[in-house]
Protein backbone atom coordinates (compact mmCIF):
# COMPACT_ATOMS: atom_id res chain seq x y z
CA UNK A 1 0.00 0.00 0.00
CA UNK A 2 1.33 3.47 -0.86
CA UNK A 3 1.59 6.06 1.90
CA UNK A 4 -0.70 8.39 -0.04
CA UNK A 5 -3.59 5.99 0.48
CA UNK A 6 -3.18 5.84 4.25
CA UNK A 7 -5.45 7.86 6.53
CA UNK A 8 -2.66 9.55 8.51
CA UNK A 9 -3.28 12.11 11.21
CA UNK A 10 -0.11 14.17 11.55
CA UNK A 11 -0.20 15.39 15.12
CA UNK A 12 2.30 14.97 17.90
CA UNK A 13 1.86 11.71 19.77
CA UNK A 14 0.52 12.04 23.33
CA UNK A 15 -0.69 15.58 22.52
CA UNK A 16 -4.28 16.64 23.22
CA UNK A 17 -5.17 16.29 19.53
CA UNK A 18 -3.65 12.80 19.43
CA UNK A 19 -5.56 11.69 22.51
CA UNK A 20 -8.81 13.07 21.11
CA UNK A 21 -8.23 11.29 17.79
CA UNK A 22 -7.93 7.95 19.62
CA UNK A 23 -11.11 8.25 21.69
CA UNK A 24 -13.13 5.05 21.32
CA UNK A 25 -10.78 3.76 18.63
CA UNK A 26 -9.25 0.28 18.87
CA UNK A 27 -5.49 0.76 19.12
CA UNK A 28 -2.69 -1.57 18.09
CA UNK A 29 -1.27 -1.55 21.61
CA UNK A 30 -4.57 -2.98 22.89
CA UNK A 31 -5.38 -5.41 20.09
CA UNK A 32 -4.59 -8.33 22.39
CA UNK A 33 -7.64 -7.35 24.46
CA UNK A 34 -9.82 -7.61 21.34
CA UNK A 35 -8.43 -11.07 20.60
CA UNK A 36 -9.19 -12.31 24.11
CA UNK A 37 -11.95 -14.90 24.45
CA UNK A 38 -15.47 -13.51 24.26
CA UNK A 39 -17.00 -13.03 27.68
CA UNK A 40 -13.70 -12.53 29.48
CA UNK A 41 -13.02 -9.52 31.68
CA UNK A 42 -10.10 -8.60 29.43
CA UNK A 43 -12.20 -8.27 26.27
CA UNK A 44 -15.32 -6.82 27.89
CA UNK A 45 -13.32 -4.44 30.05
CA UNK A 46 -11.56 -2.98 27.03
CA UNK A 47 -14.85 -2.64 25.16
CA UNK A 48 -16.43 -0.76 28.06
CA UNK A 49 -13.35 1.44 28.30
CA UNK A 50 -13.78 2.46 24.66
CA UNK A 51 -17.51 3.03 25.15
CA UNK A 52 -16.78 5.25 28.15
CA UNK A 53 -14.36 7.29 26.04
CA UNK A 54 -17.05 7.82 23.40
CA UNK A 55 -19.65 8.73 26.03
CA UNK A 56 -17.45 11.21 27.91
CA UNK A 57 -15.12 12.48 25.21
CA UNK A 58 -12.28 11.97 27.67
CA UNK A 59 -9.22 9.75 27.76
CA UNK A 60 -8.12 8.48 31.20
CA UNK A 61 -4.69 9.75 32.20
CA UNK A 62 -1.89 7.21 32.39
CA UNK A 63 1.13 7.85 34.53
CA UNK A 64 3.79 5.33 35.48
CA UNK A 65 7.56 5.15 35.74
CA UNK A 66 7.72 2.72 32.81
CA UNK A 67 5.74 5.09 30.58
CA UNK A 68 7.91 8.05 31.56
CA UNK A 69 11.05 6.00 30.90
CA UNK A 70 9.83 5.10 27.43
CA UNK A 71 8.92 8.69 26.65
CA UNK A 72 12.25 10.03 27.90
CA UNK A 73 14.24 7.59 25.78
CA UNK A 74 12.15 7.57 22.60
CA UNK A 75 14.18 10.19 20.74
CA UNK A 76 17.47 8.49 21.59
CA UNK A 77 16.18 5.10 20.52
CA UNK A 78 14.94 6.54 17.22
CA UNK A 79 18.34 8.13 16.54
CA UNK A 80 20.11 4.88 17.40
CA UNK A 81 17.80 3.00 15.05
CA UNK A 82 18.47 5.43 12.21
CA UNK A 83 22.21 5.11 12.74
CA UNK A 84 22.16 1.31 12.85
CA UNK A 85 19.88 0.81 9.85
CA UNK A 86 20.93 3.86 7.79
CA UNK A 87 17.22 4.65 7.44
CA UNK A 88 15.41 7.94 7.81
CA UNK A 89 12.42 7.74 10.11
CA UNK A 90 9.38 9.95 9.59
CA UNK A 91 7.32 10.55 12.71
CA UNK A 92 3.54 10.36 12.37
CA UNK A 93 0.70 10.76 14.82
CA UNK A 94 -1.96 8.13 14.16
CA UNK A 95 -2.92 5.99 11.19
CA UNK A 96 -6.60 5.03 10.96
CA UNK A 97 -7.99 1.85 9.50
CA UNK A 98 -11.38 1.50 7.79
CA UNK A 99 -14.09 3.86 9.08
CA UNK A 100 -11.67 5.15 11.72
CA UNK A 101 -12.75 2.42 14.14
CA UNK A 102 -9.19 1.20 14.68
CA UNK A 103 -5.66 2.37 14.09
CA UNK A 104 -1.99 2.39 14.99
CA UNK A 105 0.56 4.92 16.24
CA UNK A 106 3.88 3.70 14.81
CA UNK A 107 7.08 5.07 16.28
CA UNK A 108 8.01 5.98 12.73
CA UNK A 109 7.57 5.20 9.06
CA UNK A 110 10.71 4.41 7.08
CA UNK A 111 11.10 7.02 4.35
CA UNK A 112 11.12 5.55 0.87
CA UNK A 113 9.75 2.20 2.07
CA UNK A 114 6.37 0.76 2.97
CA UNK A 115 7.65 -0.26 6.38
CA UNK A 116 7.44 1.11 9.90
CA UNK A 117 9.23 0.63 13.20
CA UNK A 118 8.11 -0.10 16.75
CA UNK A 119 10.67 1.15 19.29
CA UNK A 120 10.51 -0.28 22.79
CA UNK A 121 12.44 1.17 25.72
CA UNK A 122 11.86 -1.42 28.46
CA UNK A 123 11.85 -0.20 32.04
CA UNK A 124 13.09 -3.63 33.17
CA UNK A 125 16.49 -4.42 31.65
CA UNK A 126 15.68 -8.13 31.90
CA UNK A 127 13.24 -7.67 28.99
CA UNK A 128 16.01 -6.20 26.82
CA UNK A 129 18.37 -9.03 27.82
CA UNK A 130 15.80 -11.64 26.80
CA UNK A 131 15.39 -9.95 23.43
CA UNK A 132 19.16 -9.82 22.89
CA UNK A 133 19.84 -13.40 23.93
CA UNK A 134 16.66 -15.22 22.92
CA UNK A 135 14.97 -13.01 20.29
CA UNK A 136 12.09 -13.05 22.76
CA UNK A 137 9.27 -10.60 22.01
CA UNK A 138 6.26 -10.33 24.29
CA UNK A 139 3.13 -11.77 22.61
CA UNK A 140 1.29 -8.45 23.00
CA UNK A 141 4.09 -6.71 21.11
CA UNK A 142 3.87 -9.25 18.29
CA UNK A 143 0.13 -8.57 18.05
CA UNK A 144 0.80 -4.84 18.12
CA UNK A 145 3.29 -4.98 15.25
CA UNK A 146 1.18 -7.38 13.19
CA UNK A 147 -1.89 -5.21 13.69
CA UNK A 148 0.16 -2.27 12.46
CA UNK A 149 0.67 -4.21 9.24
CA UNK A 150 -3.05 -4.99 9.13
CA UNK A 151 -3.92 -1.29 9.38
CA UNK A 152 -1.32 -0.05 6.91
CA UNK A 153 -1.05 -2.96 4.50
CA UNK A 154 2.72 -3.03 5.00
CA UNK A 155 4.52 -6.33 4.47
CA UNK A 156 7.27 -5.67 7.03
CA UNK A 157 7.66 -3.92 10.38
CA UNK A 158 10.84 -3.53 12.41
CA UNK A 159 10.72 -4.29 16.11
CA UNK A 160 13.51 -2.62 18.09
CA UNK A 161 14.48 -2.69 21.74
CA UNK A 162 16.72 0.00 23.22
CA UNK A 163 18.29 0.16 26.67
CA UNK A 164 20.92 2.88 27.25
CA UNK A 165 21.96 1.22 30.52
CA UNK A 166 23.63 -1.63 28.62
CA UNK A 167 27.35 -1.05 28.06
CA UNK A 168 27.09 -3.01 24.80
CA UNK A 169 24.22 -3.90 22.49
CA UNK A 170 22.02 -1.02 23.55
CA UNK A 171 19.87 -1.53 20.46
CA UNK A 172 18.69 -4.62 18.63
CA UNK A 173 16.33 -4.77 15.64
CA UNK A 174 14.32 -7.66 14.21
CA UNK A 175 12.18 -7.42 11.10
CA UNK A 176 8.78 -9.11 11.35
CA UNK A 177 6.94 -10.25 8.23
CA UNK A 178 3.21 -9.98 7.72
CA UNK A 179 1.44 -13.03 9.21
CA UNK A 180 -1.45 -13.91 6.90
CA UNK A 181 -3.17 -16.11 9.47
CA UNK A 182 -3.18 -13.23 11.95
CA UNK A 183 -4.50 -10.88 9.27
CA UNK A 184 -7.52 -13.16 8.84
CA UNK A 185 -7.98 -13.34 12.59
CA UNK A 186 -7.86 -9.56 12.90
CA UNK A 187 -10.41 -9.21 10.11
CA UNK A 188 -12.86 -11.55 11.80
CA UNK A 189 -12.42 -10.67 15.46
CA UNK A 190 -12.09 -6.91 15.10
CA UNK A 191 -15.26 -6.90 12.99
CA UNK A 192 -17.13 -8.95 15.60
CA UNK A 193 -15.85 -6.69 18.38
CA UNK A 194 -17.06 -3.54 16.62
CA UNK A 195 -20.48 -5.05 15.91
CA UNK A 196 -20.93 -6.03 19.55
CA UNK A 197 -19.69 -2.64 20.70
CA UNK A 198 -22.19 -0.87 18.46
CA UNK A 199 -25.05 -2.89 19.96
CA UNK A 200 -24.13 -1.54 23.40
CA UNK A 201 -23.72 1.98 22.05
CA UNK A 202 -27.17 1.86 20.45
CA UNK A 203 -28.66 0.58 23.71
CA UNK A 204 -27.16 3.65 25.41
CA UNK A 205 -28.33 6.01 22.63
CA UNK A 206 -24.73 6.85 21.77
CA UNK A 207 -23.27 7.01 18.27
CA UNK A 208 -19.64 6.43 17.40
CA UNK A 209 -18.20 9.70 16.17
CA UNK A 210 -19.85 11.92 18.78
CA UNK A 211 -16.61 11.93 20.73
CA UNK A 212 -14.84 13.84 17.96
CA UNK A 213 -17.35 16.70 17.84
Amino acid sequence: MSLEKLDILNVEQVSKDWLKAKLGVISASNIGNVLAKKGTATREGYMMELIAQIATGEMPELSAKSLEWGKDNEAMSRSAYEMLTSCDVEEVGFIYGNDRRYGVSPDGIIKGECKAVELKNPWNSKVHAEFLALDKIKPEYVYQVQFGMFVTGFEYWDFASYDPRFRKNQLKVLTLKRDLALMDRFENEVGAFILEMDIFLKRMNIVFGEQFE
